[in-house]
């Protein structure tokens, strides 16, 4: 079994003219997402500018610039920290459950369909960050960044998987990790960038879930609940 990868230092937003190295610069740029997120939901993206939201943040345009030097790059900086707030919430997700001693005895489709449920709130239907801005943050989104998150999505779930050696998901290989990551974040994309009416409802999650299940279900699995007694449900 492979050790767990040691958690990748923070890295510097790329762009930025001016690092915030001090707690009062990170509260002056989360005060600077904060009105660039409210000022999209009223007036959508052609109303977001850089002077609206250094006004609706208190700031000086001057302040913003010192480190955002175009909406552009403020946008990206606020994908980024989606990302990192995705990636996080799915590594809580996943430790919780390889501390549990129970964990083989659970549901391994409602396995699936919470990790699911987390990428789905991440990357399209919003939380934390809104379907709107989510939707910018794909338009103006860089290959190379949504790479890393997407291997570091499967580097993380192949651990996973191989810890806790569930009865009815089996192990996957890197050929397999990759298409169903790809299948999914990519299919999330999409549906944000076509402002898709599935997004948000069940059966599209649930759509997710079956294509995920189908890949990662082993041979026997309906064999293997029945020895489990019945899976038992996440709780």
């Amino acid at each position: 079994m492979p050790a767990a990868k040691p958690a990748a230092k923070p890295q510097a937003l790329p762009s930025l003219r001016r690092q915030p190295s001090q707690a009062r610069a990170q509260q002056t740029m989360q005060t600077l997402f904060k009105a660039a997120a409210q000022i999209l939901e009223k007036e959508g993206e052609g109303g977001l500018t850089t002077n609206k939201v250094a006004a609706a943040a208190g700031f000086s345009i001057g302040t913003l610039y010192q480190y955002f030097p175009s909406k552009e790059v403020l946008v990206q900086a606020m994908a980024a920290r989606g990302r990192e707030m995705v990636l996080q919430a799915l590594g809580r997700y996943l430790s919780a459950l390889e501390a549990r001693p129970d964990v083989r005895a659970l549901d391994g489709r409602a396995l699936l369909a919470e990790a699911i449920h987390i990428l789905v709130s991440g990357f399209a239907t919003g939380k934390g960050l809104s379907q709107s801005l989510i939707h910018l943050c794909w338009t103006l989104e860089k290959p190379q960044e949504t790479a890393s998150a997407v291997r570091q999505v499967a580097d993380r779930l192949a651990i996973f998987f191989e810890r806790i050696d569930h009865p009815a998901l089996q192990t996957p290989s890197p050929a397999l990790m990759f298409v169903l990551t790809r299948s999914v974040i990519g299919t999330l994309r999409s549906a944000s960038l076509e402002k898709s009416p599935l997004l948000g409802s069940p059966a599209f999650e649930d759509a997710l879930v079956q294509l995920a299940w189908a890949l990662l279900a082993r041979p026997d699995a309906p064999q293997a609940a029945a020895l489990a007694l019945g899976a038992r449900p996440i709780r």
